[in-house]
């Protein structure tokens, strides 16, 4: 089983502030396969998947105590690159989950973060245009 393992989880405790969201989770996560989270609303499934990029850490406040290893590897491991990490772990959430910094930021961090652009003046462009297609830029 442990070569067929994608995802490995340990004993992890998560916190907002104070405020404790995860307790003592454990979970191995085959590959290949497909794993479904499934609980009521508030259980803490979406600040779980959020471990899996390291997206929590955005938040001001958090803390993680235990391990979340993906591919045998400790993603909150000191050298971890975690823009790599963000883009072979990518997720769509049901209700969107911006960073937290401002609309034009969100959209035009794929572009800079994957050299999809080659100046200020084409990210502009480009983030306007997807915005307006959206019906996001009035």
């Amino acid at each position: 089983m442990e070569g067929s393992l994608k995802i490995r989880v340990g004993n992890v405790d998560f916190y907002y502030g104070p405020a404790q969201a995860l307790y003592d989770v454990s979970l191995d996560v085959p590959a290949r396969q497909v794993t479904a989270l499934i609980g009521p609303s508030g259980c803490g499934k979406s600040t779980f998947l959020r471990l899996l990029n390291r997206m929590n850490e955005l938040i001001p406040d958090t803390r993680l105590e235990g391990r979340v290893e993906i591919d045998g590897e400790d993603i909150y491991d000191n050298g971890t690159d975690v823009i790599e990490l963000r883009r072979r772990v990518g997720m769509i959430f049901q209700k969107s989950n911006p960073f937290p910094m401002s609309v034009y930021e969100n959209v035009a961090y794929g572009l800079r973060v994957n050299g999809m652009a080659r100046d200020r003046g084409e990210i502009d462009r480009i983030v306007e245009t997807t915005l307006r297609s959206a019906a996001l830029w009035d």
